[in-house]
């Protein structure tokens, strides 16, 4: 499955999902960022979401491809995500951290035994601090 098969044209044209406004880099550049909803590509065994980057590089209209549209729709979050990870210094036109509106997801290219490890390390990490955090609240108690 693939990402970032640009389309010919930087002029959005389909439904949006998510639009949010970002600043980014040291020089607080203004970028939009746009999301697609998963939509049946045309050869009918893949799915396709488009997603942009306004305003930063090519801003050219990119597609994710994957084998449904979950897949699809994951692959062009984390293309997105990364893009803003690697811009560095992002500024979020709301209160909510574009870390939240496109989360990481856990990686599944070296193998499912090896994801599986990744996913298990992270819930030992979150329930740790959930205990960590109760065993607070119960002290204040």
């Amino acid at each position: 499955m693939s990402a970032d098969q640009p389309k010919a044209t930087v002029d959005w044209n389909g439904p949006v999902l998510i639009e949010r406004d970002y600043w980014i880099g040291n020089d607080q550049i203004a970028i939009t960022v746009r999301l697609g909803f998963p939509r049946q590509a045309e050869r009918s065994d893949e799915w396709a979401c488009s997603f942009q980057l306004f305003g930063w590089g090519d801003s050219q209209v990119k597609v994710a491809r994957g084998s449904d549209g979950l897949q699809a729709l994951t692959i062009a979050t984390e293309a997105i995500r990364q893009r803003l990870d690697d811009a560095g210094n992002v500024t979020s036109s709301s209160d909510v951290p574009y870390e939240f509106v496109f989360p990481r997801y856990v990686p599944f290219a070296h193998g499912l035994e090896y994801h599986r490890k990744l996913c298990g390390l992270l819930d030992e990490a979150v329930e740790k601090t959930e205990q960590e955090f109760e065993a607070r609240r119960r002290k204040r108690r």
